[in-house]
């Protein structure tokens, strides 16, 4: 692995202390609103960062200019200038209403430093001194406060991010140290840790063990009532059962009763391997949320599981899973009842139990505080419903799932998830059915994945349907399918698409229905003459299709729908195009 420093040609954005951009020279941006908007960009690399967020970024609480939008684009020139193009374009693209600025591997030093504690942690079993090195290499990135200097509340939950990142390497680092045979040196390193964060329990507990490896029983028990005292003095509350345990270990008690694991079963996935290490990535560069979006069917769940039975052992206090029926609200548990749930979970008694919903999100915080927990909370329909679940503490883990790309929590990672390629679906297909029967016809299985469109759940509901009838070939499914190809559609992945289309008004519904007459693949001015409007009228009707996962962007100004969709589209159309009040009404009685 390359040392970061010795990465040449790149442009080196600098975040882990005051901002910088490395070129031929250091530029040193200080406070200024250069630096703010190049921060915001950096905050969302690769994406569309609209312009009302980065005037909204750059004055914050001052009074907005009326030449705010003229002085938006002097600052976006001014940093172009700093930049040289990446693959032979400017590095901060514009179009209308939106910037983006490029970023390509390497660019970034906290990408870098949450690569070398990924490589890290995958080191340690294998080669401890090389891990400890690449832990040291990591540590050496930070310069300071990350964004010091720069003036923006919209860095705090990054900041929060990053400066637990470099928290939890120096506690790697101790770890290592360790098992190397250099105790003293992880005593050292641990006591730094404890000092710069004195309420940080984990830190402490780790502290105890390291101690107690060390046999030095008497600084391991007077650093348990120190972390107590301040626990109690500064918290008012009791250690927690990661220090608890620790306390347990030197003394010599037995652990208490096992914690829950609610994660359901989990299942292989095929294709998916980058999506999975996307989400593991995260998790090791500690956000505090991962957000898996997709249309229904693509696998959110699956992957949102799997990757959570990887984790697992990283959250000791905890596995929890609920799912909040985000396309049917009709079925959806309220926010009181699933923190009811979650704090029975977790040993609250019924006599504690506050019956608000604020109090019980509050209780709920407070309790994961001193807690390593894994929540997967899946089918979310909004950020409202999520909000009272969401633990405070750096050490917890909440997993998201939604088909609603609308809104995106503060801090989290999204992994967007897209149907599966041609031959990753066939593997799919084949692997389901389960037995030779797929094996024999390959056209026969390119024409069902076609037929499917690499949607998951449909490439399942397909083998479902081969093994409940064994008589059938593949060949003959195909030519069920060419007749209709939503048969392939099971009943729950209809409702799941028809909840989704059912919470559109008027003019999406419009739109949905003209899918069936629409190519797979169009501009945004086509969609504009099927539906009578003009082109700036129709696309925030599309991005709405968007949103609800009905409809995908190649690009800019390109759509794309997924076949099955434009199928069921089709068939709505056929049927004929409900008014605003009966598709109203379809939703109640649904």
């Amino acid at each position: 692995m390359v040392p970061f420093e010795e990465v040449q040609g790149k442009v080196l954005f600098h975040v882990l202390g005051p901002l910088e951009v490395h070129n031929a020279t250091v530029h040193r941006f200080g406070s200024s609103k250069p630096a703010t908007v190049l921060a915001a960009l950096l905050l969302q690399p690769n994406s569309w960062v609209t312009v009302d967020h980065l005037v909204e970024t750059t004055w914050q609480e001052q009074a907005v200019p009326a030449s705010a939008e003229a002085n938006l684009k002097t600052y976006v020139w001014q940093l172009r200038r700093l930049l040289p193009e990446h693959d032979g374009r400017t590095r901060i693209e514009s179009r209308s209403g939106a910037y983006r600025l490029r970023v390509g591997p390497g660019d970034l030093d906290a990408d870098r430093a949450g690569e070398l504690a990924s490589e890290a942690r995958r080191t340690a079993t294998d080669d401890t001194a090389a891990a400890l090195t690449l832990v040291q290499e990591a540590l050496r990135l930070w310069r300071g406060r990350p964004f010091e200097g720069v003036e923006a509340a919209v860095c705090a939950a990054v900041v929060t991010r990053f400066e637990e990142l470099h928290l939890r390497l120096r506690e790697h680092l101790a770890e290592l140290q360790l098992v190397l045979g250099h105790g003293q040196d992880a005593v050292a390193t641990l006591r730094t840790v404890t000092a710069d964060a004195p309420l940080r329990e984990g830190a402490w507990a780790q502290l105890v063990r390291t101690l107690h490896a060390a046999d030095m029983r008497a600084e391991a028990l007077a650093a348990c009532r120190r972390a107590g005292e301040l626990l109690s003095t500064e918290l008012g509350v009791e250690p927690g059962p990661v220090l608890a345990e620790a306390q347990r270990l030197v003394l010599g008690v037995a652990r208490p009763a096992r914690t829950r694991r609610e994660l359901p079963r989990d299942i292989a996935l095929v294709g998916r391997t980058a999506e999975v290490a996307a989400v593991r990535r995260a998790a090791t560069e500690l956000a505090p949320v991962v957000l898996v979006d997709g249309m229904a069917g693509v696998g959110k769940t699956a992957l949102a599981v799997h990757a959570a039975h990887r984790l697992a052992p990283g959250y000791p206090d905890g596995h929890f899973f609920v799912n909040l029926r985000g396309a049917d609200p009709r079925s959806a548990p309220a926010a009181p009842a699933v923190l009811g749930r979650l704090l029975r979970g977790i040993g609250t008694p019924a006599a504690e139990m506050p019956s608000d919903l604020d109090e019980r999100s509050a209780l709920w915080r407070s309790e994961l505080a001193r807690r390593r927990v894994l929540l997967v909370l899946d089918d979310v329909p909004d950020g409202d419903q999520l909000a009272p679940l969401l633990p405070a503490a750096p050490g917890c883990l909440t997993l998201v799932t939604t088909s609603n790309r609308g809104w995106h929590p503060d801090g989290a990672v999204r992994v967007g998830l897209e149907p599966l390629g041609d031959r990753a679906a066939a593997a799919l297909l084949v692997a389901a059915v389960g037995g030779p029967l797929a094996v024999v016809d390959h056209a026969a299985v390119a024409a069902v994945v076609r037929h499917c469109g690499g949607l998951p759940a449909a490439l399942r509901d397909a083998a479902a349907r081969l093994r409940t009838r064994p008589h059938w070939t593949v060949r003959r499914l195909a030519e069920e399918l060419d007749d209709d190809p939503c048969r392939v559609l099971s009943d729950a992945l209809r409702r799941s698409i028809s909840d989704a289309s059912s919470q559109l008004d008027s003019p999406e519904v419009a739109a949905w229905h003209a899918l069936g007459d629409l190519p797979s693949e169009f501009e945004a001015t086509v969609a504009a003459r099927a539906l009578g409007m003009t082109t700036t009228a129709a696309r925030p009707v599309l991005e709405k299709l968007v949103d609800r996962g009905l409809l995908a962007v190649s690009s800019p100004e390109r759509y794309r729908s997924h076949v099955l969709l434009r199928h069921l589209a089709g068939c709505a159309t056929s049927a004929g195009r409900p008014s605003r009040d009966d598709h109203r009404e379809h939703r109640r009685v649904a």
